[in-house]
């Protein structure tokens, strides 16, 4: 099916660029677009998004990082890269242009490459290649190419062609000062840009430290399987930028647009509906099979309420990536990266508080000191911060609530740890903590047995989960216990936990 990109306003819209099915119609850029549909009544019409081209233009940018620093976005339309210094190390002009055609090809991008000693000669020669492709890299003589090809304004071609002057080759043979009075300095000045006798200054391109990326699809899409492609290439073209600059993605989000968004100005601007799906890594990776296959599995859990008209892709931080280390004789074994992977699977899967992991909190409150979190948001702190002294030491079962004891059931056989924190949360305290050992248990607990009983069992199964079975642990003469005394109420002693 032809297909066309019109610009321009509605009562008078133009051809801006057609397919291959278009041109066999006779359909051309800058016909209007009542002329073409006449040639082609069955053509798909697409309005030109300049801000996506721009996207399209910034996200090549990045690509190109791999080749050269030296890149600019000042050819409005196009690239402008400087390979002189690095074509060497890709085998040659040759070779690096084969290698940039064919990863803009996996990209999905059509390229027209025009080469020049100089940016104006390179944009000349490019703007060529657009007229007749099949000069698309090639090194000529500027010399015959006629004026209309050139970026001088057609008010000044349209003066030199009256004069019998039709060529760049022609206008150079003129007299400098003939030229600059007759034509004006800047057809001058542009003769000096190609020629490389004038510098031109380009702003160079720097990648940003986030990252975005909108698509907006062809019809909508209310299945997750119908989302699977675009997504797929959105994550490619991430890791191309990502392989790029040498760098990872540890945490991006995905917001689908809905279909009560009408307008892709207001889907860009996050009007309307969204749905969002988050993705975690425990480890930076530019993957796009790995990304991918995480996407995919919190995908399916998704469910839409209506169709979705295009997604944005946002990485608010792009981390370096540190690859695997490798020994002397092949890839070592890391057994740690084959279980990132696999929590990272399974935490897709199953949902993030599927798998847990213990985190350390800079808290001196035993309630506060320490939480679960998703084993997928990276790896916790399995241990005391820097600064914890030596001899605070801590039972391994602490209990969900401190319990009111009997103190002279207990021996205390420490010092006082005192602990005072909290003013700050509204949860204030302040207590004198003890290592102690249970001389009589049924004075210990101020109240009967069996509540002692079943809160230590309680404790214990949540502290022995990664025991076969849930060991019951019943408290005995001999134990050591860790309690405290509540420096408000002198009288109340509590057990905060025990040792086992």
């Amino acid at each position: 099916m032809p297909r066309v990109v019109i610009d321009g306003p509605e009562q008078r819209a133009e051809i801006h660029l057609a397919d291959a099915a278009a041109t066999a119609y006779g359909v051309r850029p800058g016909q209007r677009l009542a002329a073409a549909q006449a040639l082609a009544p069955a053509l798909t019409i697409h309005r030109r998004d300049r801000l996506a081209e721009r996207q399209a233009l910034e996200r090549l940018a990045c690509w190109a990082y791999r080749y050269t620093s030296r890149i600019s976005l000042d050819g409005h339309d196009a690239l402008l890269l400087e390979l002189a210094g690095s074509s060497k190390l890709f085998g040659g002009q040759a070779a690096l242009h084969a290698t940039l055609q064919s990863d803009l090809d996996t990209l999905g991008f059509l390229a027209l490459f025009g080469y020049g000693a100089t940016p104006a000669a390179a944009r000349l020669r490019a703007e060529v290649a657009r007229r007749d492709p099949a000069r698309s890299g090639e090194l000529y003589l500027l010399a015959p190419i006629a004026l209309s090809d050139s970026a001088l304004d057609t008010r000044t071609v349209a003066t030199l062609q009256a004069t019998g002057i039709r060529t760049l080759g022609e206008l150079a043979k003129l007299p400098r000062s003939g030229i600059a009075r007759r034509f004006g300095q800047s057809t001058l000045d542009y003769l000096g840009r190609l020629r490389g006798e004038l510098p031109e200054a380009l702003a160079l391109y720097r990648p940003p430290d986030s990252y975005h990326a909108w698509l907006e699809l062809p019809a909508p899409c209310s299945s997750s399987e119908a989302l699977a492609f675009p997504l797929k290439r959105m994550l490619g073209d991430l890791g191309a930028v990502l392989s790029a600059r040498d760098g990872g993605v540890q945490h991006f989000m995905l917001r689908f647009a809905l279909e009560s968004a009408r307008r892709s100005s207001e889907l860009r601007s996050s009007i309307g509906d969204l749905c969002r799906l988050e993705v975690g890594l425990i480890e930076a990776s530019r993957d796009p099979e790995h990304l991918y296959t995480l996407t995919r599995a919190r995908l399916e859990r998704m469910r839409f309420p209506r169709p979705v008209l295009g997604i944005h892709l946002e990485v608010a931080r792009l981390p370096t990536f540190v690859p695997r280390h490798q020994d002397l004789f092949g890839e070592a074994s890391d057994s740690a990266q084959g279980l990132n992977t696999l929590i990272e699977r399974l935490s897709a899967r199953l949902g993030d508080a599927a798998l847990l992991r213990p985190q350390w909190i800079a808290d001196h409150r035993p309630e506060c000191a320490s939480r679960w979190r998703p084993s997928a948001e990276g790896p916790a702190l399995l241990r005391p911060p820097e600064g914890t002294p030596p001899y605070a030491a801590r039972p391994n079962h602490l209990l969900p609530e401190p319990l009111p004891i009997d103190v002279n059931g207990v021996v205390l056989i420490s010092s006082a740890e005192r602990i005072e924190s909290g003013w700050w949360d509204d949860g204030d305290v302040r207590r004198d903590y003890y290592l102690a050992e249970i001389v009589d248990v049924q004075r210990l607990y101020a109240g009967p047995r069996q509540a002692l009983n079943a809160s230590a069992s309680m404790a214990a199964a949540g502290a022995a989960a990664a025991r076969a079975g849930h060991e019951q642990f019943q408290l005995s003469a001999g134990a050591r216990a860790w309690v405290y005394q509540d420096l408000r109420q002198p009288e109340c002693w509590y057990l905060q936990g025990w040792f086992g």
